[in-house]
């Protein structure tokens, strides 16, 4: 049988988690930022598709330049978004162990 962590344990792992999922988070926010400064880079030197549609449409062929230029970025971006968001499920996991236990 798998003996299960003592609280004290619990809480070490917890705090663990909540560091390693807010250090991703700024980066993603980082990243973020990043690809934001290349949309703007790009319309501001070839112009927006249409001048009344901010959002980006991935469907439609005229933002196929945008979408090869910021590409790589994007990339980035998504990759640790999909990493913020299990380390994110991780810590809530975590944490209603912890509760369902009745240590919290």
């Amino acid at each position: 049988m798998i003996k299960l962590p003592d609280e004290q344990q619990q809480l070490i792992q917890i705090a663990e988690a909540a560091v390693e999922y807010q250090l991703a988070e700024t980066k993603r926010n980082a990243l973020r930022r990043e690809l934001n400064t290349l949309y703007t880079t790009y319309f501001a030197a070839y112009g927006r598709p249409y001048a009344d549609h901010r959002r980006i449409d991935p469907y439609d062929e005229r933002f196929e330049p945008v979408l090869e230029f910021t590409g790589p970025a994007y990339r980035r971006w998504k990759d640790q978004r999909d990493l913020t968001t299990r380390l994110k499920r991780k810590l809530r996991t975590l944490v209603q162990r912890l509760e369902r236990e009745g240590l919290a």
